[in-house]
């Protein structure tokens, strides 16, 4: 039990999965007192995300335990784990293409892109028979999760810049955290799957898990600005 505590990843699953459920938790909160439901149902969609997506990582924390513990792969653990990654990733992406277009008049028809993709996606993977899951989470995540976290960085810009009229700098702080926050997961979450300098990829995807939980401390206001 001392070598699991000595593991720095045993904490850093930790903080990555607790930072995105606390995101969810925050966001969930901060609707229920909203004003204006102009944006509740977009951020009910990245509620969904911090939600499963921390789901996953507390998972692969729980499998991680088990391992560094000298238990064997639980085939079922890894399917689950598999399973969030990749609803996640396409809730994420669903986000990001509802708040960009969330005051177009042809939001609807933009809105379907992401399932659109999904099911591109698995005539894809059954035309060229990748059905190891490894290959199949690492597709997932160079795509859903680089286009969702990118996206939502170019949507968090987007709506600061929209509610500048407003005035409220604690909200239009947290937007462009959060910008900054999915703009570096894209790259750590979304395409690389290596060691950093030497340090666990897990811990620079923790970081931007932190700071994206911050940002949604601080834009709250938005549920009862948004016009």
């Amino acid at each position: 039990m001392d070598a699991l505590f000595r593991q720095p990843l045993f904490y850093i699953y930790f903080i990555y999965g607790a930072s995105f459920l606390v995101m969810a938790y925050v966001i969930v909160r901060g609707i229920r007192k909203a004003t204006s439901m102009v944006l509740v149902s977009t951020f009910q969609t990245l509620a969904a995300f911090g939600l499963t997506h921390g789901i996953r990582e507390m998972i692969d924390w729980a499998r991680f335990i088990l391992d560094t513990s000298g238990h064997a792969e639980i085939a079922w653990l890894k399917f689950l784990s598999d399973a969030f990654l990749i609803l996640s990733f396409v809730i994420l992406l669903q986000f990001a293409v509802n708040l960009l277009s969330y005051r177009s008049g042809r939001k609807m028809a933009y809105r379907r892109i992401p399932g659109l993709l999904v099911a591109a996606g698995i005539v894809a993977l059954v035309a060229t028979r990748t059905y190891d899951s490894h290959q199949v989470e690492l597709c997932v995540r160079r795509s859903f999760g680089f286009a969702g976290a990118l996206l939502s960085g170019v949507a968090f810009c987007k709506l600061a810049i929209a509610m500048r009229a407003i005035g409220n700098a604690r909200v239009q702080c947290g937007l462009v955290l959060g910008a900054l926050g999915f703009f570096a997961y894209s790259v750590f979450g979304g395409l690389i799957v290596t060691t950093v300098v030497g340090q666990p990829v897990q811990l620079f995807r923790a970081l931007c898990a932190f700071i994206i939980a911050v940002a949604s401390t601080l834009i709250l206001g938005i549920f009862r600005q948004a016009e």
